[in-house]
This record gives structure tokens, C-alpha cells and sequence, in this order.
């Protein structure tokens, strides 16, 4: 985000990817089950303080490269549930 990756952008997909890997190890993570965390990253008050705690605006910025990579899949992130 700070290098001025662009949600969509090839290099912002595959840390989507990473982030989805990781989860994964601990309980299976869905596309679409990330696009949910992802919002919960971006709403929820404590996640949010967090994520913006490391940078300004990475919350939304995560939330963005999620959507993306997500309909990049086949995925509208609007009606993404939580399998």
C-alpha cells in the first residue's frame, strides 16, 4: 500500500493469495469466506485500529485487494457469504 500497490494489480492479488494460504493453515478459507473477513478487518472498530495502526487506510486498502483478487475468481464480493 505504501509502495502504491493497486488493489487489482497483480503484485496486490498474490498477498491476497498469501493472506488466504496463511488463514488456511489454521481452518479452511474460502475465497469467499476472505472477502467476509476482510470486511469484518475493515468495520470492526478493533481490527480496523489495527490494520490502520500499521499504516493509514490498510484496513480499506486489504478490504479493496480482497474484492479484487475475489472477482478475479468468479466472485462478487457484494453477495460474498461465509461458507
Amino acid at each position: 500500500m505504501t509502495r502504491g500497490v493497486e488493489p487489482g494489480s497483480e503484485e496486490a492479488d498474490e498477498l491476497a493469495e498469501r493472506h488466504r494460504e496463511l488463514f488456511s493453515n489454521f481452518f479452511p478459507l474460502t475465497r469467499q469466506m476472505q472477502v467476509c473477513l476482510a470486511r469484518m478487518f475493515e468495520a470492526d472498530p478493533g481490527f480496523s485500529s489495527y490494520y490502520n495502526g500499521i499504516g493509514a487506510g490498510l484496513a480499506t486498502w486489504f478490504r479493496q485487494s480482497v474484492d479484487e483478487s475475489a472477482r478475479q475468481h468468479g466472485i462478487d464480493p457484494d453477495t460474498a457469504t461465509w461458507e
